[in-house]
């Protein structure tokens, strides 16, 4: 996740026209081969073998050297996603494409077009994210299906990142300050609530509340002042639980991370454990709602490392994964238990060097469509939808 640091993603834990259709019929003869194709269902997360294609996004303006490009962060239920693109000035500007396949560019006025990054979007298109003004640093934003932007933070903070959004309208995201941070909660009515996971928010340096669900439940996680992460989930009542799932590493930077909830309340992403081989490794990590840990990696990544980006409501996960190979590769485990390895065609599949090269998968919806972003092999970042 970005907090309008936009040029440096915080995920670990992004083709033109004419390279769309060679895209999908390379990506078909892909994950046939990977699958032996040929049975199962055609794409929704509830079982089977899923048959897909990819297609690339790429936004008009978005630059073309290392790190620049296409990022998508968000899908809803309609295929619309939403995320930002970086131009040749390393710039970032919102975007949101509709399930049509219209792309829509935007920024925030008080960004004067220099960084606005758009983190979640909603069944009507709403789409939340935040921006940079010049000499103030980061404030949240809405921006409606018409266009309209409102810019927001909350009446106890000057700078916030709005990360998420449901289908009631509500929004979570963080309160950034200079020291210390915590989240908060903005509903339809205009109320804001902040809320620290320890209860103190003097022993937090930062809250990442990275996703909420629709009956208002959020999960996230925390730094502490160590610099270790710490999960956290906070029910509709406001009920709050820590999350450190077993094996979690506990020096800074490692710990435990999560970046997804769904309907029945469980949540996804990953623990870090530290240097292993030299290698900072992960592993992926589930929570169910009656406090039950899993800990996995996909069988492809040998033990290596791997995180989980995101769950649908039917209990399908998506992430990647990194194997003795060291390239980073994408995964879906189904709720049978099967995985899925995919990249997208057109990724880089050169040794892993920096964060985010390779397929990168942020989010699956109800319907089993899988968006994120991909690197090629000049690093640059191009968006796809997978379904």
């Amino acid at each position: 996740m970005n907090l309008n640091l936009a040029q440096q993603p915080r995920t670990r834990k992004c083709a033109h026209q004419s390279s769309r259709a060679a895209a999908a019929t390379l990506a078909t003869l892909l994950v046939c081969a990977q699958l032996s194709c040929g049975g199962g269902s055609s794409g929704s997360g509830g079982g089977g073998t899923p048959q897909r294609t990819f297609t690339t996004i790429d936004v008009d303006g978005a630059g073309a050297a290392t790190g620049q490009g296409t990022y998508i962060e968000a899908i809803n239920d309609a295929g619309d996603v939403a995320g930002y693109f970086m131009d040749s000035n390393s710039l970032t500007h919102g975007f949101v494409r509709s399930a049509a396949g219209v792309i829509t560019t935007f920024d925030v006025p008080a960004s004067n077009g220099e960084s606005t990054v758009a983190q979640g979007i909603d069944s009507a298109g709403d789409v939340v994210g935040d921006y940079n003004a010049p000499n103030t640093g980061a404030h949240s934003f809405i921006r409606t299906a018409d266009g309209t932007i409102t810019t927001f933070d909350p009446t106890f903070s000057g700078n916030s990142a709005a990360l998420s959004i449901n289908d009631s309208g509500v929004i979570t995201g963080a309160i950034l300050g200079p020291v210390t941070g915590s989240g908060y909660l903005y509903t339809l009515n205009g109320t804001f609530t902040s809320f620290d996971p320890t209860g103190n928010a003097a022993q937090v340096l930062s809250v990442f509340p990275d996703r909420i669900n629709a009956s208002g439940a959020i999960a996230g996680d925390y730094v502490d002042l160590g610099g270790v992460y710490h999960g956290f989930t906070r029910d509709a009542a406001g009920t709050i639980t820590i999350l450190d799932a077993p094996g979690a590493g506990t020096a800074a930077q490692e710990g435990t991370e999560i970046d997804d909830l769904n309907a029945s309340g469980t949540v996804v992403g990953g623990i870090s454990v530290g240097l292993v081989g030299g290698v900072n490794a992960t592993h992926s990590v589930m929570h169910t709602a009656d406090g039950t840990y899993t800990v996995f990696d996909p069988p492809q990544a040998a033990g290596v490392s791997s995180f989980a980006y995101g769950i649908n409501d039917s209990g399908t996960i998506i992430g990647t994964y990194r194997g003795t190979d060291l390239i980073r590769h994408a995964y879906l485990l189904q709720p049978n238990g099967t995985y899925v390895s995919f990249d997208d065609p057109l990724a880089q599949q050169g040794p892993l060097t920096t964060d985010d090269i390779g397929t990168v998968p942020r989010r699956i919806n109800a319907n089993g469509a899988v968006a994120g972003f991909y690197s090629d092999a000049n690093g640059v970042r191009h968006g796809f939808i997978w379904q």
